[in-house]
């Protein structure tokens, strides 16, 4: 398992739903969590590693492992914070995104959570949703924006 950078295609692929009758959520999510450290994340998606599957990452100390997300509830407040991505080294740019969420999704133990997720931790959340889903933070602000990022 590496990370995979862009342009590769494969992080603009939506993933298949993960399936624990054929792949060991607790081994990927470790193998994911020592990359994600390695290169100093705090997220990562199925898709930046090759894995095709909707299960991500997110949390410095205690990563808790996502599988098939789903967003219920969006608050309508937004607001605009600076993002990274581990696929795109060093480029940084101000993404606007609701500050709650309602989540929906299976932990690592095929145990089913549901609940509200608040401020970075429902960015981080939506960030990864959106790589599963062959969206990457580019697609979320302006071609002049993006171009001004990649640029310093």
């Amino acid at each position: 398992m590496k990370l995979i950078k862009a342009p590769d295609e494969f992080l603009e692929k939506k993933v298949n739903d993960f399936d624990f009758t054929k792949m060991d959520a607790e081994k990927i999510s470790s193998e994911m969590f020592n990359i994600m450290k390695k290169y100093e994340g705090v997220g990562l998606a199925a898709n930046q590693v090759g894995i095709d599957a909707q299960i991500f990452i997110m949390g410095e100390d205690k990563p808790m492992t996502i599988i098939n997300p789903l967003v219920t509830e969006v608050s309508t407040n937004q607001v605009e914070m600076m993002e990274g991505c581990l696929s795109f080294p060093g480029v940084f740019v101000q993404v606007k995104r609701p500050t709650w969420i309602v989540a929906e999704f299976w932990d690592q133990n095929g145990e089913k959570q549901v609940g509200r997720i608040e401020g970075y931790d429902a960015r981080c959340y939506l960030h990864e949703c959106d790589h599963l889903n062959g969206i990457v933070f580019k697609d979320r602000v302006s071609n002049l924006k993006w171009d001004m990022a990649s640029k310093r």
